[in-house]
């Protein structure tokens, strides 16, 4: 099955490597839960979503980014041709929407300062 995905064009010039070192796929990356979510068919699309989440600064960057994950798991549903496994790949792209949507704010501020333009670090003595 063939289907057109969205991402930010530095999505598609990514070596598998450094896809590798980026992507891990669907689930959070290191999370000892991952092999519970099947990700499959769904692989890059989560793979996108990764990357957007990697580049991602802001608050709408991270709306934009679920929002081109529901988009682009809705694109492979709509790609499926039997009506039962159709309707079994929406519910599941609808969990794994709304898990990154309600949950995702750790993963997409991982290793981020919130107001980087307004901030600087500074070691201090604790």
């Amino acid at each position: 099955m063939k289907v057109i995905l969205y991402a930010n064009p530095k999505y598609w010039a990514l070596s598998n490597k450094e896809k590798k070192e980026i992507c891990n796929g669907c689930g959070a990356k290191g999370a000892w839960y991952n092999f519970l979510i099947p990700g499959g068919i769904f692989k890059e699309a989560c793979n996108i979503h990764d990357f957007d989440y990697l580049i991602g600064k802001t608050e709408e960057d991270k709306r934009k980014a679920d929002r081109r994950f529901i988009q682009n798991l809705k694109r492979i549903v709509d790609k499926t041709e039997n009506r039962a496994l159709k309707k079994y790949r929406l519910v599941k792209a609808k969990g794994f929407y709304k898990a990154v949507k309600d949950f995702g704010d750790e993963a997409f501020w991982a290793n981020k300062i919130v107001d980087e333009k307004n901030s600087q670090g500074k070691e201090v003595e604790i």
